[in-house]
């Protein structure tokens, strides 16, 4: 038990060492809103995995949809260039760090928005999704395993809107669904989200509704696709309104289902926390555009923007199941004097719009695990761990050698691919914290690398979903994902 809370405890010093809720530039914009909207993912990374070096984001400006990334854990960014006009993108990457995007482009020729897709890592030119004479706008997309994206996006259609879901696999789109059946016939529907939770890799929707006719008229709606089959819609209705919800993105499809909303409930707009670890609390002021990521039992990320102080914020409530829950906002943990608005997360990475006027700037942080201040003064490792492929489903080669980042510690071992005195041993643990599989230093030897055939030290085929494996003497961590 003590070797086990041991390397835990390294999991959470490893990551925050390398972090330490550090806050870096993007790049500069000219629109107020460049991370807007709550309700579409924009910053991601190959299938949700965290820590990972390469960061993806997109974002709107001066009527144009932009792309940038970094490979150093978002300490420095490339340049962004332009991938279309538009407003509003949407990012996701499953396998391999193929890039998928939705965004609402003008149709001059109508005066309307259609909804676009590309695949940026294939010869095929964006495709019209909507192909629609209606106005489209607010898309989502999220891709699954077989890398099918799935796109939802709001179709106006005569005084109301709806709710719209359709597939493309490269540039060859499938048949259009309207999926929001739920409600009266004055119902209307907008800012959907979507995102995969298990079991079975469910694709969720979520959207707001607002049904007139309807004693409880506000209402957040879900529904879920599992195969060729979808659910009937779950609906969360009161009196006063609900809006902006946002599913979970915590990606790969072992996650059970979580999602947000802003709930005026209480009499005051709050950001409200469904399944998952839970999470938010009260404020005196208007809370908006919330955003999570959770990861099992073990830890949850929850963003959102927040008025209470008489400027505009960004809260966070993080969670990590060895020590609960920490709350703080992003203006006073970066002595930040200026407004921050439209939180959007991939886990620990959050990235947000600021400044008082034009130029505003786009900003990028890096929560790492929530956990107390001691645990996290662990200097930065100078060896790093991982594992290929990844997802895996029989098995995955795991890795270790000196850490090439620029900002790492000085270590006298850096130049060799093994400490010196030789003493390696990793252990492989779940989400919820237990020792599934070791490999000691003898079964090692003097090779830099193990297999892991997914299977526990008893011999019995581990169950898929997220795993961690620990470099167990060298603060070095990585997560592998097993499939079904």
């Amino acid at each position: 038990m003590y070797v086990q809370k041991s390397a835990l405890c390294l999991i959470s010093c490893c990551i925050v060492a390398l972090a330490q809720y550090q806050c870096y530039p993007v790049t500069s914009v000219n629109s107020s809103d460049a991370t807007a909207f709550s309700n579409s993912h924009k910053l991601a990374t190959r299938n949700g995995e965290l820590p990972s070096d390469t960061i993806h984001l997109v974002y709107h400006d001066n009527d144009s949809i932009y792309y940038i990334r970094s490979t150093d854990q978002g300490v420095s960014w490339q340049t962004s260039y332009s991938l279309s006009s538009g407003l509003y993108p949407a990012l996701d990457i499953y396998h391999n760090e193929i890039r998928h995007v939705a965004w609402q482009q003008f149709d001059p020729s109508d005066s309307t928005y259609d909804v676009y897709y590309d695949c940026l890592d294939d010869w095929a030119p964006p495709v019209n999704i909507s192909e629609s004479s209606n106005n489209s706008t607010y898309p989502d997309v999220v891709a699954d395993e077989h890398l099918t994206a799935h796109i939802v996006w709001v179709e106006e259609i005569g005084t109301q809107c709806y709710i719209y879901y359709r597939t493309c696999i490269g540039a060859m789109p499938g048949d259009t669904m309207r999926i929001s059946d739920f409600g009266s016939t004055e119902a209307t529907y907008s800012y959907p989200s979507i995102s995969l939770f298990s079991p079975n890799n469910r694709i969720y929707v979520c959207w707001d509704c607002l049904d007139t006719d309807c004693y409880s008229p506000y209402q957040i709606h879900v529904r879920y696709k599992e195969g060729t089959t979808w659910s009937p819609v779950t609906a969360y209705a009161h009196y006063l309104p609900l809006r902006h919800s946002s599913l979970d993105f915590g990606h790969g499809g072992m996650e059970t289902l979580s999602f947000c909303y802003e709930d005026s409930t209480s009499g005051n707009l709050d950001a409200t926390f469904v399944g998952g670890n839970g999470g938010g609390y009260a404020t005196d002021g208007n809370s908006s555009y919330p955003v999570l990521t959770t990861v099992g039992d073990a830890w949850s990320y929850l963003y959102w923007q927040e008025d209470s102080s008489g400027y505009i914020d960004i809260c966070y409530h993080l969670y990590y199941f060895m020590s609960g829950w920490t709350q703080g906002t992003v203006r006073s943990v970066f002595g930040i004097g200026e407004p921050v608005r439209y939180p959007n997360s991939c886990g620990a990475y959050v990235v947000w719009t600021q400044g008082h006027a034009t130029p505003y700037t786009i900003y990028f942080a890096d929560f790492g695990y929530p956990i107390s201040v001691e645990e996290s003064q662990t200097p930065v490792c100078a060896f790093s761990i991982d594992a290929q492929p990844n997802p895996f489903k029989d098995k995955t080669d795991i890795s270790f050698g000196a850490d090439s980042r620029q900002n790492k510690a000085p270590s006298p071992w850096d130049e060799s691919p093994r400490p010196p005195d030789g003493t390696v041993s990793i252990h492989i643990y779940d989400v919820a914290g237990q020792l599934v599989k070791q490999f000691s230093h003898s079964t090692i030897q003097q090779s830099n690398h193990v297999t892991w055939d997914g299977k526990d030290d008893a011999g019995n085929d581990v169950p898929a979903g997220i795993y961690y494996c620990v470099l167990g003497e060298y603060n070095a961590v990585t997560k592998v994902t097993k499939l079904r």
